[in-house]
């Protein structure tokens, strides 16, 4: 099954964006603390440029939550 990974964006006015992003599983401990870096370090690189956000959290949450949609 799928990792998904819930991404929260804090801007300036207190508004939170929530975005969810699936990658393939991964067979280790080790790849999963990889892939979570990974997907922090190109929701930075995506998100460098704009202005006004001061927080962004990133979560793995369970895969039936992204598939059901929910927020």
């Amino acid at each position: 099954m799928p990792n998904a990974y819930e991404i929260q964006i804090c801007n300036e006015d207190l508004t939170t964006s929530i975005f969810y992003i699936t990658r393939p599983a991964t067979k280790s401990k080790r790849g999963l603390d990889r892939q979570h870096n990974n997907v922090t370090n190109s929701i930075v690189d995506a998100i460098r440029e704009v202005r006004g956000w001061r927080r962004l959290t990133v979560t793995r949450v369970p895969f039936e939550q992204v598939a059901q949609g929910s927020v």
